[in-house]
């Protein structure tokens, strides 16, 4: 299996193919990962030496698309019958159109795929027909066929631990010690498709989640911990029990919330707890400084809330940072000042700020296409998709009120205000 290099600027284990290598090894199958975030691409040439692989599967985001497929057409170049499949964020998001446009790839996993892969891998072993895998779209003959999707993995207990052990930790630095505790958020966000884990949470058992830190710890020599859960905090109960667990056991560990936490799910004696526990940082979801645009999102949020929930983590002694966009649904050109009186006001810690960039089937692009003008960049396979955060980030469709000049002045003046105040992250 392979994860492509990306275009991001951080390097993290990749967790998917981790959690697909355990349950294949599980099932007796021999399985390699190549992460071409860190190894090089001889890495792979290794892996390919010999009689080469029987099914490769490929990790595919938005951001590394181009670079996936790269991947593919050299393997498929000298191993034809290779089964190449492809899975994560682009592919669920993408589905058969993939295969119309890429003949070269045979099969698509569309959402959780530790049960669809191994399925797909033992009828493959047993020369089995494909048409029952549920969430997979294959090739038959000429024809493209799609599977009814699969329900989401109940209880989250029966997946194993990421197959660490078959990656180069140490190459990750500080970033090794990467988890998630849940999967899946019910919430509605306008900007947000979560197209493999889906909108039914479920979480890890307590007991589970100690142990895997537990195993990080001892395994991978870990210190921090970055959780990368879409809603930790959904179920508070759950979260109290964790973070009980960790502090019982006098880790001393640094605690990081690196995906953001709801501020409406945040109290103080949680909040308590988390600095009890290690926590050092934590970022939060605000998105938008704009009351009007906070609806428009549908974040479900309001900025009484958000003021509340840094004062209290401030208080706590935690460092408390948010995440924001530029160019949202509703946004003009008052968000430069908007943003810089929040910052002042709020007196946050840090702020990661983005581009605000549809993705195909969320009620974004839906309101683009409605309200807005798309600029003359890819939407038929979003390869030059700019969903990386960085300085050159550049808009993708404009409205009459923030034309794409606009938004591109507003995000590079608050990214100079940030990187002055030292706050940039």
């Amino acid at each position: 299996m392979v994860n492509p290099k990306g275009s991001g600027l951080f390097r993290v284990p990749p967790l998917g193919l981790g959690y697909l290598a355990a349950v294949l090894e599980r099932e007796e199958f021999d399985v390699k990962i190549v992460d071409l975030n860190v190894e090089s691409s001889s890495a792979l040439e290794e892996s390919l030496s010999g009689e080469g692989p029987d099914v490769l599967g490929v990790s595919c985001a938005i951001g590394n698309a181009s670079q996936a497929f790269s991947v593919i057409n050299i393997v498929k170049t000298h191993f034809p019958e290779c089964l190449v499949g492809v899975g994560g964020p682009y592919a669920s998001m993408m589905g058969e159109a993939i295969l119309a446009r890429h003949p070269e790839i045979d099969a698509v996993v569309v959402g959780e795929g530790e049960v669809t892969f191994v399925e797909l891998v033992r009828r493959l072993q047993d020369r089995q027909d494909l048409s029952d895998v549920n969430g997979l779209i294959f090739r038959e003959g000429s024809k493209i066929k799609t599977n009814p999707l699969r329900d989401p993995i109940e209880p989250l207990d029966c997946v194993p631990f990421p197959a660490r052990e078959m990656l180069p930790m140490k190459r990750y630095g500080e970033n090794r010690g990467v988890l998630f505790t849940s999967r899946g958020c019910p919430y509605r966000c306008a900007f947000c498709s979560r197209p493999v884990f889906g909108r039914r949470w479920r979480g890890h058992s307590p007991d589970y989640v100690l142990a895997e830190i537990e195993r990080l710890r001892k395994r991978c020599g870990v210190s921090s911990l970055s959780f990368l859960d879409d809603n930790f905090t959904f179920d508070l109960g759950r979260a109290g029990l964790i973070l009980d667990g960790i502090i019982s056991k006098r880790w001393k560990l640094g605690l990081y919330f690196w995906n953001g936490l709801r501020v409406d799910s945040v109290t103080e004696a949680l909040l308590t707890k988390m600095k009890k526990a290690g926590c050092t940082a934590i970022n939060y979801g605000v998105e938008s400084v704009d009351p009007e645009v906070l609806a428009e999102i549908k974040k479900g949020i309001t900025l009484d809330q958000v003021d509340e929930a840094l004062k209290l983590t401030r208080k706590a002694g935690i460092k408390a940072n948010v995440f924001l966009m530029v160019g949202n649904p509703g946004d003009n050109v008052k968000i430069v000042e908007n943003i810089r009186e929040f910052v002042e006001r709020a007196k946050v810690d840090g702020v990661h700020l983005s581009l605000a960039t549809p993705i195909p089937r969320t009620a974004f692009w839906s309101w683009v296409g409605k309200k807005g003008h798309w600029l003359d960049h890819d939407r038929r396979e979003l390869l030059d998709w700019p969903v990386d955060d960085v300085e050159d980030a550049y808009p993708v469709f404009e409205t009459p009120d923030f034309t794409a000049k606009q938004r591109t002045d507003a995000y590079r003046k608050i990214m100079k205000f940030l990187a002055r105040k030292k706050l940039l992250m």
